[in-house]
Formats: C-alpha cells, sequence, structure tokens
C-alpha cells in the first residue's frame, strides 16, 4: 500500500494565497474589515433598540454600567462577523465562505463537539470553584436581572465567539497568510490586531488579549480550522461571565480595569493545557499519520 502524502501544516494557513497582489489585499482587507465590524455592531445596536421600543422599553448604551439588552446587541453585533468575514473572504480572495471553517472545507461538528469537551473540562473546573466561592460568600444573586444577564450569555456568547473567531482567526489570519509570511510571524500578528481591537491597553490586559489571539492562531493553522479556538473562545467567556452575572459584576468582566498579572498567568496555564490537549487529540484522531504503509513482509524462516 503506497504510503498516504505527508500532511500540510499551514494548509489552513495558505488557503487564501492569491497569484498576486497578496499585500495590497491585507491592506484593503484590514480597512474593510474595521468599517465593517463597526457597522455590524451599530446595525445589531439598531436593531435591539427598535425591538425594546416596540415592546414599551428602551436601550441605553453606557459601557459604565452594561445591561442585558446591551450585551445582547453587542454579542449580535460579534456574530454579524460571520457573514462580515464570508463577505470579506469572496470579495477580496475569492474563496468560497466554508473554507474559512477548516481544509475540508466546512464546519467538522465531531470536532467540534470534542473540542467543547475539552475546553468545558479545563474551564469547568475553574467555573465550578468559583461558583462554591461565591455561594459559600452568600454574595450570589439569582434575581431577574441576573437571570436575563445568564440567558444571554448562554444563548449568544458562542456566536460572539464565533463571530470573532471567523473574522481573525479566520479571515484575517488566512489574509496574512497569504503574502507568505512565515506562521509563527502571521500568528503574533494577527494576535496584536486581536488585542488592539478590543480597545483595552492596560499592559496586562492587552498582554492576556495578545496570548490567546497567538494560541487561537496556532490551533487554527495546526488543526487546520476554527473549531478548536471557537471551543475555547465560547467555553473560557461563559466561565468567565456566569459567576461575574450572579454577583453583578458583569461590566468589570467585560471591561476591566486595574487588572494585575495574575490573570494572564492563569490563562497561560489553563490555554496551555487545553491546547495541548487538542493538539494532541487531534493528531491521533484527525492528522493522517506520518507511516502510513503496509508492514514490510517477514522474511522466509531459514530451512
Amino acid at each position: 500500500m503506497a504510503a498516504r502524502p505527508p500532511y500540510d501544516r499551514e494548509k489552513y494557513l495558505r488557503l487564501s494565497r492569491p497569484r498576486r497582489g497578496a499585500w495590497w489585499r491585507l491592506v484593503l482587507g484590514v480597512a474593510l474589515g474595521a468599517v465593517g465590524f463597526l457597522a455590524v455592531t451599530l446595525f445589531a445596536l439598531l436593531v435591539v433598540a427598535v425591538v425594546m421600543r416596540l415592546f414599551g422599553g428602551h436601550l441605553v448604551v453606557d459601557t459604565a454600567r452594561i445591561s442585558a439588552p446591551l450585551l445582547l446587541a453587542t454579542n449580535l453585533g460579534l456574530a454579524l462577523c460571520i457573514p462580515l468575514a464570508a463577505v470579506l473572504s469572496w470579495g477580496i480572495y475569492r474563496l468560497a465562505p466554508r473554507w474559512l471553517a477548516s481544509v475540508t472545507p466546512g464546519l467538522r461538528t465531531r470536532w467540534l463537539r470534542t473540542c467543547v469537551a475539552v475546553a468545558s473540562v479545563v474551564w469547568g473546573v475553574l467555573l465550578l470553584l468559583t461558583l462554591l466561592g461565591i455561594t459559600a460568600a452568600g454574595e450570589a444573586s439569582l434575581d431577574g436581572e441576573a437571570l436575563g444577564f445568564i440567558a444571554v450569555v448562554l444563548l449568544t456568547t458562542p456566536l460572539q465567539a464565533a463571530g470573532e473567531e471567523y473574522l481573525f482567526r479566520g479571515f484575517l489570519l488566512q489574509s496574512l497568510g497569504a503574502t507568505g509570511l512565515r506562521a509563527p510571524v502571521c500568528w503574533v500578528v494577527s494576535g496584536a490586531i486581536f488585542a488592539t481591537a478590543h480597545g483595552q491597553f492596560d499592559p496586562p490586559l492587552f498582554a492576556d488579549r495578545w496570548l490567546i489571539g497567538v494560541v487561537f492562531a496556532w490551533l487554527a493553522t495546526s488543526t487546520g480550522g476554527l473549531e478548536a479556538s471557537i471551543a475555547l473562545h465560547a467555553v473560557k467567556n461563559v466561565s468567565v461571565l456566569v459567576p461575574a452575572a450572579l454577583i453583578g459584576e458583569l461590566t468589570t468582566a467585560v471591561d476591566p480595569s486595574n487588572v494585575s498579572w495574575a490573570p494572564l498567568v492563569l490563562d497561560a496555564v489553563m490555554l496551555g493545557v487545553a491546547a495541548l490537549w487538542i493538539r494532541g487529540r487531534y493528531r491521533r484522531r484527525i492528522q493522517p499519520p506520518a507511516r502510513d504503509q503496509a508492514p514490510a513482509p517477514r522474511a522466509a524462516p531459514p530451512p
């Protein structure tokens, strides 16, 4: 039996590579991505505001005190980055949207479930300990506001995470890969843009976002798709936002200030465990083995 061809570890990264004009396409993509991001954010705010108005309420846009409707509008705006990334990929590179998801192409749902399971085990421990701690301290509150926040978090955070991954680890990362830059450079640059897009420049917080961006970009490249980064992003956010909603500190969780370096260290450890675990699972179950040949025939026994 003939050996399988070696696995192309950078195939996902290089999918958008055009015959010419990679650099101007990158610049155009970043510019249009920034404008498009602002447009979809404003559109989501408008939709939520109109719906609330129809039901007799009103949307207050105040980042100093995030409400459940404002969180909903924010998450829906980020979810709209999925079609935004698809339009940019097709318009600039003529790459069908399904290639943003993976090299299959398309989203590999079984592999996504595996990644969600791994992420849930890693961050589930932290979530459980946090919930036990706030319960023991008597700080948890299950009033209407907290339940509204939790409902929004559980229903829309996976969409928010997927939207960011399609834009930053899908379109942006592939646009960087199209230039021929080495993979580690693409990971670092895309991570820096991801951190900058959050608009949070306290050194520990910026470094944390940068680290997350680099790890997610590495995972997208090494596993050939967005499933791992979507799973880790969604589960991590849920594990942080649900306890914050219970103690009425969701605004601080979404837009923290005066952050120490401790969260960065914790994220580095947990991301390292989860990412290496997922990468190991991928190598065993998804990636073709390095040696996939029929065993050599045994020598004939001596007479």
